[in-house]
């Protein structure tokens, strides 16, 4: 299956959730049925490796994109920079 998607009735306590096998919104819903089963209910997991979830309505949140300006991303890519050299421990400027 290749598709995403999102489907709850007016009045239900709880939105169907169905994703693709590989992708991070499978894995974080999985963690979340493990580490919040009242909440997050696994109801089938397919043999290609999309699944389908019950969530709590209340879980569903859209967000239009941030807009940022082309300054704020050059200090964002240097503040990626410089913590990626801190955990290697490398210094690229050198």
């Amino acid at each position: 299956m290749n598709e995403f998607c999102i489907e709850w009735l007016k009045g239900a306590d709880y939105a169907g959730v169905t994703v693709q096998s590989g992708t991070a919104l499978k894995s974080k819903l999985m963690r979340y049925a493990e580490s919040r089963p009242d909440e997050v209910k696994v109801i089938a997991e397919n043999e290609d490796g999309s699944a389908y979830f019950h969530i709590p309505i209340s879980y569903i949140k859209l967000s239009p994109p941030r807009k940022v300006s082309e300054e704020q991303r050059k200090a964002a890519g240097e503040r990626f920079r410089r913590m990626w050299e801190e955990k290697k421990g490398v210094n690229y400027d050198e």
